[in-house]
């Protein structure tokens, strides 16, 4: 990963428990921080770095994202001092350097378009929001199980969308500088996923993304992150189908897209598509 430094902190109850999973997992290259003002949900984290919040959390975080280069926070805002942990967690951050991503699920009785977001804006490169509301409107028969294991999904994808682009080679390669460039001051983010086979893989893999409960209604992006990961049997034209359809949909006037393609030899005729939209025009 060329030394670059990743580091993914949990926050509260729902932050930590994702966490767990995350080691679960075996995430490779990337560190784990928890924090939490109870030190019994600490003891039951599995990661070597764990923060009990007090006076001097400044101090103890900026101490924990010593060598880190881009940083995850994970939280979830039904408790509003993980809201103030977090803002914390991220102004210590950004004051360090440090690329920081904010990945924040918002409750089920929430649009997630509230001053909290707002706030963790300023002190942030970018906010990815998860409304569970949304989840709940596409799906109204799920159980409270089932969409609490869909938003732990989700957060760990986020996670693993961004440093793959990142840490994976592939054959069309990002790098840092240029995950740096598109997450950068760039506000609220919403990420989507699409998979596709056979023949038509492609129309319906961009269809899911396309179709995906957080996309609907919003404003075109000035910023579009793809990874494609396909099979060795995937077409240039396929590839560029990809880009023009989501440009298509998704593209404000002069919007900056960039892609990477992983080739996956378990993936043949398949393809996986994920996609994160940024800096919306006003």
């Amino acid at each position: 990963m060329d030394g670059i430094g990743i580091k993914v902190v949990g926050i509260g109850t729902v932050g930590n428990g994702v966490l767990n999973k995350m080691v679960e997992k075996e995430i490779a290259e990337v560190e784990f921080v928890g924090i939490d003002t109870n030190q019994e949900n600490l003891d039951k984290l599995n990661v070597e770095s764990k923060i009990l919040v007090s006076e001097d959390l400044r101090e103890k975080v900026q101490d924990a994202l010593k060598n880190t280069d881009l940083v995850f926070i994970l939280t979830e805002m039904s408790e509003k001092k993980n809201n103030e942990i977090a803002y914390v967690v991220s102004e210590v951050a950004k004051t360090m350097g440090i690329l920081t991503v904010i990945v924040v699920a918002t409750s089920i009785n929430s649009n997630g378009e509230n001053e909290e977001i707002k706030k963790l804006e300023e002190v942030s490169d970018t906010v990815i929001v998860l409304p569970l509301k949304k989840l709940v409107e596409a799906d109204s028969s799920v159980t409270f199980d089932k969409l609490f294991k869909k938003r732990d999904e989700i957060f760990i994808k986020n996670v693993e969308f961004i440093t793959n682009l990142i840490k994976k080679q592939g054959v069309v390669n990002l790098d840092f500088d240029d995950v740096k460039i598109m997450l950068g001051n760039s506000g609220e983010g919403i990420i989507a996923f699409g998979k596709g086979k056979g023949q038509d893989k492609v129309k319906l893999a961009t269809e899911q993304i396309i179709n995906s409960p957080f996309i609907k209604n919003l404003q075109k992006a000035r910023k579009i992150l793809l990874s494609i990961t396909a099979g060795p049997d995937i077409g240039l034209t396929d590839l560029q189908e990809v880009t023009m359809i989501i440009n298509e949909k998704f593209g404000a006037d002069q919007t900056n897209m960039l892609w990477g393609y992983i080739m996956d030899t378990e993936l043949e005729d398949k393809i996986e598509v994920e996609m994160l939209i940024t800096d919306f025009s006003k």
